[in-house]
């Protein structure tokens, strides 16, 4: 037990999870999602993403994992809305499996962007865990700033991601919208919801395009902030946003449809 308000639990690859006396708080891949009343969106997408990363950088088996986040997700209360977070931790030669049963903290419905001055500070930009602690304390400088959520860009400039999702928008070509994102290939996270919005735009006809941007040209665009934790929140105007969002009826619209859309992805676990 860490506290009143976050039990952990940890097994040594090997074991059945027990609640950890000592912790392991070194990060080497990690995933997290809302739990809403015993309900997750995409549970198989964070999966995935999580024993991906634990063969790619560390060489764990799928077939050793898969045990020990099924009987993790028996430990999140059915009832309530929690944030757990499954980890690789510890010494990379003999890392052990955790799972912190997290309350989940406020949903909010809108986000307040900044560029982040320190640009793309992330060493495994592709795998969610080994950076985490560097960017929550970039996020304590966001949040003292202001802003909700900081935004990266590379060192020429162009958008990647923010600290802790992805981010999409709307651009209008032809008469036709157009749902917009930084490419697969640039230096961002495999997002899980922004994975299942490519999924479902795909099902729907929905067009998408990959698109190298930079901030100021965003200015008049509907730009939306996407992660696990607080689904799709569209981008705010304040006095230190990086560009100036549309708001309008179609935006209303359109993200009422998009939140819909993501929410029929939920299932029991």
């Amino acid at each position: 037990m860490t506290g009143s308000t976050e039990t952990v639990y940890q097994s040594d690859l090997t074991g059945p999870l027990m609640i950890a006396g000592n912790p392991e708080n070194r990060l080497l891949v990690a995933d997290s999602w809302l739990v809403r009343e015993g309900h997750v969106i995409a549970p198989e997408l964070h999966q995935q993403r999580f024993f991906n990363s634990c063969h790619v950088r560390h060489g764990i088996e799928p077939t050793v994992l898969q045990p020990l986040w099924q009987e993790a997700l028996g430990l999140v209360p059915a009832t309530g809305a929690w944030f757990p977070r499954m980890e690789l931790a510890g010494n990379p030669r003999q890392p052990v499996f955790q799972c912190r049963i997290r309350p989940a903290p406020p949903i909010r419905d809108s986000v307040r962007l900044m560029l982040c001055s320190t640009g793309d500070i992330r060493k495994a930009p592709r795998h969610k865990g080994p950076d985490i602690p560097l960017l929550s304390r970039f996020r304590q400088q966001v949040l003292a700033s202001g802003a909700d959520e900081g935004v990266m860009a590379t060192s020429k400039g162009f958008l990647l991601e923010g600290l802790a999702s992805s981010i999409l928008w709307w651009e209008r070509h032809h008469g036709q919208d157009v749902l917009c994102t930084p490419p697969d290939s640039n230096r961002i996270l495999p997002g899980t919801i922004r994975r299942l919005m490519l999924m479902i735009a795909e099902k729907e006809h929905i067009s998408v395009a990959f698109r190298l941007v930079r901030p100021k040209q965003l200015d008049g665009c509907d730009v939306w902030a996407v992660n696990a934790l607080h689904g799709i929140r569209p981008a705010v105007i304040w006095e230190k946003a990086p560009f100036v969002p549309m708001a309008d009826a179609l935006s209303s619209a359109r993200l009422a449809w998009w939140r819909q859309a993501i929410d029929r992805y939920a299932v029991r676990l």
